[in-house]
């Protein structure tokens, strides 16, 4: 028996030997197998583990003005994102995320998703422009969620602040309908023009994103650099912009609403344009608190409105000019034509004012002086459907095509117009009011300025622009933009000469003469527009700020070979005489005679105009 046992014994451990020996075997060549048979596939996954293709977002174009001075610039920053092959699945996890990073889960969700569904490798960027505060918390969550990460972005800096809010605009990420309606335009995440000439001209403006192959650690951390794409800065840019001038336009305003352009009358170029009160875009580079909200979109005074292109104006006695020309093309009047002012007249059975009583006067005194009573005679020989063909005619109901997102067209009415929009029809007594530029009138300051400046170009139509050329990349001359060539309007220069004439007084004997600069001839139209009515004088003196009249200023210099044409608008500012027209001092005081004291070289391809300022000369002296 004991013999028999240990035979089984012995039988048993053999066994037991060769299923040891055969384990050992399959362990082999298992592990044979997938050292030899499977070491392409395990070097695949190891590397996708440890390799990772990350997006270099591109920087977008720097901006400058025509003499070089940056204004618009990019800078370095820090970001706390969630990679596109790192976005987590786990709901519960993102929501621990969103309330760590005391957001909704819910919108911390769809943003997930979104970025899931996105082309392109963009990534999501949870926590942007991270400070040493902010960088050390971001540090903690990441210890928390290793699939968020901190990466390096271009970052927009404006660098006058609120010099130019509205001209430059502002940035912000493409929106999830902005990627709907253009999905082979945009990326999730991509920074893009949301306003001013940040948005006309973000084509030009926003770069191509490179990519780069990075090897990372077990923590997710930057290791080495595979391969590497560089990525292509958008096109950097010179406006016509001048920032000087546009420094002493913004002065000017102080705490008062309201616009301001100069156009440049060699080829349309804008020198200067202010809208007041203005903002400052790197506002809008951070997550606007409710607060922040309210304050540029609840404002009453609409800071985000752009004036200048966007606000439209009764133009009171500037559009006088315009009624005048349309009196001489017809032939109702002569240049020598006059009337009596006794500061009222009775048309139409209601009483019409005059803020003076200025007698006897022909047309160049009657815009001299700003004579209502001669322009309400004017009105009644005059069909609206006339004004408003001389309106057509001279481009002020038509878009002037500013390189600016969202321009408002400028209206001077009609009969058409009352029967399509009020569904009414015209009563001659409603003339009288459009005459003196009252009434439904209503133009916006951009508009205005470039009749001004058809004026005093002898009728051409430029088309008002701010890209003046592209940066290029070498020291080569600069790549000019060229605007559309100015179109011919017909004017008759006999009636353009009794109109400059006519302009010419305004500054030199009529409402505008404290604005005169000795040795420098101004020329231009002062104007007063009603925002609510009044009994009399004193009972305008007792109204509020906000309903008092508005203020403008239009017109161009100098008399000989015009430089400049402008406008100003001063929102409840009394007469124009007194708020409108010393601003345009200012302007022209700069322009002509603190800068320099020569005529504007014409537009080169050289980078840029020099501009330089000249000391010790008198107004009129040569330097």
């Amino acid at each position: 028996m004991e013999i028999l046992n240990r035979s089984l014994i012995h039988r048993r451990i053999a066994v037991m030997k060769v299923v040891t020996l055969l384990m050992i075997l399959g362990l082999v060549l298992a592990y044979g197998w997938v050292q030899l048979g499977l070491r392409r596939e395990m070097q695949r996954l190891a590397f996708s583990q440890a390799v990772k293709t990350r997006t270099t977002p591109a920087p977008r174009g720097i901006i400058f003005d025509r003499n070089g001075n940056k204004i618009v610039d990019n800078r370095r920053a820090l970001h706390l994102v969630i990679q596109n092959e790192d976005l987590p699945t786990d709901n519960l996890q993102i929501d621990a995320l969103a309330q760590a990073l005391f957001m909704e889960p819910e919108q911390l969700r769809r943003r997930v998703q979104a970025s899931r569904q996105a082309a392109g490798n963009r990534m999501l960027v949870l926590l942007d422009n991270l400070d040493d505060a902010a960088l050390a918390r971001a540090e903690v969550l990441r210890a928390r969620f290793p699939f968020l990460s901190i990466e390096v972005a271009p970052r927009r800096v404006y660098l006058g602040q609120d010099l130019a809010g509205h001209a430059l605009g502002y940035v912000g990420e493409v929106t999830p309908e902005e990627l709907a309606k253009y999905p082979d335009r945009y990326q999730l995440g991509e920074i893009i023009g949301r306003s001013g000439f940040e948005s006309s001209r973000n084509d030009r403006l926003r770069g191509v994103d490179g990519q780069r192959r990075i090897l990372v650690d077990h923590l997710g951390r930057e290791v080495a650099v595979f391969g590497l794409n560089e990525a292509k800065p958008g096109r950097s840019v010179y406006l016509t912009l001048d920032a000087g001038l546009q420094e002493i336009l913004k002065g000017a305003f102080g705490s008062d609403n309201g616009a301001g352009i100069v156009l440049d009358l060699r080829d349309g170029g804008i020198l200067a344009m202010f809208s007041s009160p203005s903002y400052d875009p790197n506002i809008f580079l951070n997550r606007l608190s409710q607060e922040q909200v309210e304050q540029y979109w609840g404002n009453p005074d609409r800071p985000m409105l752009d004036r200048v292109t966007q606000g439209r104006y009764p133009p009171g006695s500037t559009f006088k000019l315009l009624v005048a020309l349309a009196a001489l093309e017809k032939g109702i009047i002569t240049p020598e034509s006059t009337f009596t002012c006794y500061g009222h007249k009775v048309f139409y059975n209601r009483d019409f004012r005059c803020d003076n009583t200025h007698g006897t006067v022909n047309l160049i005194q009657a815009i001299a002086h700003s004579c209502d009573i001669y322009f309400y005679e004017l009105g009644m020989r005059l069909d609206i459907d006339d004004i408003h063909a001389a309106a057509e005619k001279y481009g002020i109901t038509m878009p002037t095509g500013v390189d600016l997102p969202h321009e408002a067209t400028s209206r001077v009415p009609s009969r058409e117009w009352k029967k399509r929009v009020k569904k009414e029809k015209w009563y001659a007594g409603e003339t009288i009011s459009v005459a003196i530029g009252q009434g439904a009138n209503s133009l916006t300051p951009i508009s205005l300025a470039r009749f001004y400046a058809m004026l005093a170009t002898g009728g051409k139509f430029l088309t008002p622009h701010l890209l003046y050329g592209i940066r290029p990349e070498d020291n080569s001359p600069m790549e000019l933009f060229t605007p559309p060539a100015p179109r011919e309007s017909g004017l008759d220069p006999k009636i353009r000469a009794v109109l400059d004439e006519a302009l010419y007084e305004v500054v030199h004997s009529g409402t505008a003469k404290e604005s005169a600069i000795p040795g420098l001839t101004i020329l231009g139209k002062t104007g007063t527009s009603q925002v609510t009515s009044f009994v009399d004088k004193s009972h305008y003196a007792k109204l509020g700020k906000k309903l008092r009249d508005n203020a403008l200023f239009a017109g161009y210099a100098p008399r000989d070979n015009p430089q400049i044409a402008f406008c100003v608008v001063v929102e409840n500012g009394g007469f124009g005489a007194a708020s409108a027209a010393p601003i345009v001092k200012k302007l022209c005081q700069y322009w002509f005679i603190d800068r320099l004291k020569k005529p504007l070289p014409p537009p080169s391809a050289k980078i840029p105009d020099e501009f330089k300022q000249d000391q010790g000369a008198e107004p009129g002296e040569e330097p």
